[in-house]
């Protein structure tokens, strides 16, 4: 009696069965697909069209307080100015117009956009990004603060190049050249970060586009014990022709049994001659 009670039960499952379940696991799968690509697409088509009137409110009250000296007026005929300021898209379309007007403009206009980043609590938004636990934000925050010459956050940005990421260190000894200039390559003297071609030829157009000047003793760089840094200096030498400066570069030449460091030397010292 056991036995075919069991038997019972223990039936064998029809193949038909398990391809109609398989067909419709499949089916739901594709239609939950479909609705998440759906909704992602419409949320997605709703913050560009958000994006696009809070860009023409901001470029029109930039417009107004730039060019017809409303700086200390309130935003108005925008209403709505206030309520959007606590939308972090909104600070985003906002901060990157200024930065963006920032880089075209320079003397009253530049400091009037400085002004406004701050006033506008902006600089504020951007400096907490800073304690944010993904490195893309930290970065973000960097370059936003530093290209608005936001010097109270200096000692922020200074901490940061002790971070655990790289990308952050990197970002960090660039927010500090824009915000201090290059004597705060000195703070790098004994590191181990590595100055890639990538990060120095970014650090020869900070010095290029924002005419930074060069620290009287840039040659103690030569005596750094981070090669990478050391060839850096050597380009930042010839790049300002510092002549005074060049009896170092024949001594580090004869010192060194760096051959890269050899081979910059006599390479930026050969494109001397040709300009000269």
């Amino acid at each position: 009696m056991m036995l075919s009670f069991s038997a019972y039960f223990i039936q064998p499952i029809d193949p038909l069965y398990i391809l109609l379940l398989a067909i419709s696991m499949v089916f739901l799968s594709a239609v939950l697909f479909f609705l998440m690509t759906l909704f992602k697409k419409m949320r997605r088509l709703k913050e560009l069209n958000l994006k696009k009137l809070y860009q023409e409110e901001i470029d029109e009250i930039l417009f107004a307080f730039l060019f017809e000296n409303k700086i200390n007026e309130h935003p108005f005929p925008f209403p709505h100015f206030t309520k959007n300021m606590l939308n972090p898209l909104y600070k985003r379309v906002a901060i990157k117009s200024i930065i963006s007007l920032h880089h075209n403009y320079s003397g009253e206009y530049s400091a009037r956009l400085e002004q406004i980043y701050s006033d506008w609590g902006l600089a504020n938004y951007s400096m907490k990004k800073l304690n944010a636990s993904k490195w893309t934000f930290v970065v973000e925050g960097i370059r936003d603060l530093s290209s608005m010459n936001y010097v109270k956050a200096y000692q922020k940005i200074q901490y940061l190049r002790n971070h655990k990421n790289e990308m952050v260190q990197t970002e960090a000894l660039l927010g500090m050249i824009k915000l201090k200039g290059l004597q705060e390559l000195f703070k790098f003297s004994n590191s181990n970060l590595y100055l890639n071609d990538w990060i120095q030829s970014n650090i020869l157009f900070l010095v290029k586009k924002y005419k930074i000047p060069a620290p009287p003793n840039l040659k103690l760089l030569l005596q750094s014990k981070n090669e990478s840094l050391v060839l850096l200096a050597i380009r930042l030498i010839t790049h300002y022709k510092m002549t005074p400066q060049y009896d170092a570069l024949f001594t580090l030449y004869q010192k060194t049994e760096n051959l890269q460091l050899k081979k910059e030397i006599n390479l930026e010292l050969n494109k001397l001659e040709k300009t000269e």
